[in-house]
Formats: C-alpha cells, structure tokens, sequence
C-alpha cells in the first residue's frame, strides 16, 4: 500500500464504519486511478508524497456530513442525531437573533429614541461611535438576524455567509483588544467566538437531504422570543442592581435548565421516539453551556466580586448538570432502542482532477 492511499483511507474514517465497508476499496480505486497521470515517474512520486486534494477531502467531508446527521431516508440513528444537531442549531441562531433584535430597540431607548419611554439611568448612557467605520463594524453583530432567517427559509449557504459577517468583526476586535489591553487576559470573548464558529459549521447539517425546516413555528419563535426574555430581562436587571451580576455564560445557564425542564415535563406524556431529537439537542445545549460556564470561571479571579460570582457560577453549573445528566441518559437510552438499520447507501462521488 502507497503512502497516498494510506492517506486517503485515513481520511475515509471521516465516514461511517458501513459505510466504508461497503465503498471503501471502490472509492480507494477510483482515486488511485484518478490519479494516474500516465507518466510512471510521476505516478511514482505521488504515491510516495502525493495528498488527496483540498476538493476531495471537502467531498468527503461533506459525505461524512450527509451520512453522520442524515435527513428523512436516514437509518433511524443517523436521522435522530441529524435533527438534533439541527434544532440545537435553530435555538442557538434564534437565540442570537432574539438578543441582537433586542438590542437594536435597546440602543434606540438609550440613545432617547423612545420619548415616551422612562428616562434611562445616567449610568446606562452609551457612547456614539467616533466614526462611520465604527458604526458599520458594531453593526455587524446584527447579522445574526438576517442569518437566521435565511437559515429557516432553506438558504442555508446564505446564512453562513451572513453569519460569518458577524463573527469575523468581532474576531478582529476580540484579537486586537486581548493584544493591546494592559489587564489579564479573559476567557469570555474566546469562548463565545468558538461557539459562534462551531454554530456557523454546525450549518453544514442543514444539508440537501435534510427535512425542511417549519417556518411558521421558527418565525413566530422570533417575536415570542423577545417579548418573553430580553425586554423583561433588559427591565429587572436595570431595576434590580443583584441580577447585573448575571452574565451571558449564566442566563445561557438558567435559559437552557429551563428549557430541559420543561422538556422532561412534556416528554413524560409522549412517546421517547417522538421527543428523542429534541432530548439530544438540548443535551448538546446543555453541554456547551456547561463547557462555557466552566471555561469562563477563571475571569472572575480579577474582579472586586469574585466570590460572589464565582458562587452564583458554580450553582448555574450544578443546575445545568442536575437536569442534564438525567435527561442525557434518558436520551441515550431512547437512542440505544432505534434499530441501527443502514439506509441504502448512496454510492459516493469521488471528484478527479
């Protein structure tokens, strides 16, 4: 066996173990012979030091991808964990969307937009960008909205273009302010910037196969969204100096406990095949926020109120797992009783250069 075939049937582990039972000595040939030049000498060298090619491995990638989160034809597996990641995907892009929409009427009240609405605080005042370039950078957060729009309606490479419009402003600047400030380096901005990434690849499961995505209930989810958890937030945390000590990593904490426990508490009058893709994606939740509550925690040790809030921390932490656990073993036992049946397998597309 060649180095280059070895290198090829290492990224074929990419694929399902049934997969590449079946295909995995066809796929091998058909690349093998793709890259026969007809020149022995140069045949020879890439065998010995040639690479598959960015585009086959993105094929690949992609096939993996089709595969591991299947659609409606999938085995019964590879479909649940398929619409898992999906609407854990859905409930994070709504949940930016809801934020930064609730934002934009946020600034507008201020900014003293709102005449009719109660003066704000003096120590809420915000300062106005020092320049167009400034306001059109801050403006690129609201791109979550757009993105997740697109991404209910079925423009899913639409919503990644437009996500990626507000993660790379905000990576430039977590980048330059870590670089340039004189304090500690902090934990935050980076752990949001790799769930912010993780949610743009995670788009990737929105693939041709996949069922639609319901607009009606994901839109209506927007509007609803707001009215129940950032403007009364926004409200009680203006009046109510205790709960500014609750940052972002803690109400995704409180956000995603509620969220399970209302799911248990529905998911006992239902069948578990039924609530098993909705059990996994708010596990996966559930661990991502647990892993940002706990990498955020070193952050704390500069503040005046450490303590406090590395207490208020830990109880988030202890909720997430009180729920999670549980509802993570009842998934994983609802998964363990769906028949690993192989969907017919789609013979793969291998691209020749």
């Amino acid at each position: 066996m060649s180095r280059l075939e070895e290198r090829y049937r290492f990224i074929l582990r990419l694929l399902p173990a049934d997969y590449r039972q079946e295909w995995e000595d066809d796929m091998v040939a058909a690349f093998l012979e793709s890259m026969d030049t007809g020149d022995p000498e140069t045949t020879a060298y890439a065998a010995d030091y040639g690479w598959p090619s960015m585009s086959e491995v993105a094929s690949i990638v992609s096939l993996a991808v089709r595969l591991r989160l299947g659609g409606a034809d999938a085995p019964p597996r590879s479909y649940a964990w398929g619409q898992a990641v999906r609407l854990a995907t859905l409930m994070a892009m709504l949940t930016h969307a809801v934020m930064v929409t609730a934002s934009i009427a946020v600034t507008l009240w201020l900014s003293g937009k709102f005449a009719w609405l109660p003066t704000p605080a003096s120590e809420w005042a915000i300062t106005p960008p020092s320049s167009i370039w400034h306001t059109a950078w801050h403006l690129a957060g609201y791109a979550w909205l757009p993105a997740y729009i697109a991404l209910v309606l079925g423009h899913r490479r639409v919503a990644q273009a437009v996500a990626l419009l507000a993660i790379v402003p905000t990576t430039i600047t977590t980048v330059v302010a870590q670089a340039t400030s004189d304090g500690p380096l902090t934990v935050s901005p980076w752990a949001a910037l790799f769930i912010d990434v993780a949610l743009l690849l995670a788009m990737t499961a929105f693939h041709h196969e996949a069922p639609p995505v319901p607009r009606r209930p994901w839109l209506l989810a927007l509007p609803i969204g707001i009215l129940l958890v950032p403007v009364p937030l926004f409200t009680i945390q203006a009046t109510t100096p205790a709960l500014r000590l609750l940052d972002w990593p803690g109400l995704s904490c409180a956000a995603v406990t509620a969220a399970m426990v209302i799911h248990l508490a529905v998911r006992a009058s239902r069948r578990p095949s039924r609530t098993l893709p909705w059990s996994l994606a708010l596990t996966l939740l559930a661990v991502t926020t647990l892993a940002q509550r706990t990498a955020t925690l070193p952050d704390y040790r500069h503040q005046v109120q450490h303590a406090t809030l590395t207490t208020i921390a830990s109880v988030q932490a202890i909720a997430v797992l009180a729920v999670g656990v549980p509802l993570a073993v009842l998934a994983i036992r609802a998964l363990r009783q769906l028949p690993p049946i192989p969907a017919a397998a789609p013979r793969p597309v291998t691209s020749t250069e």
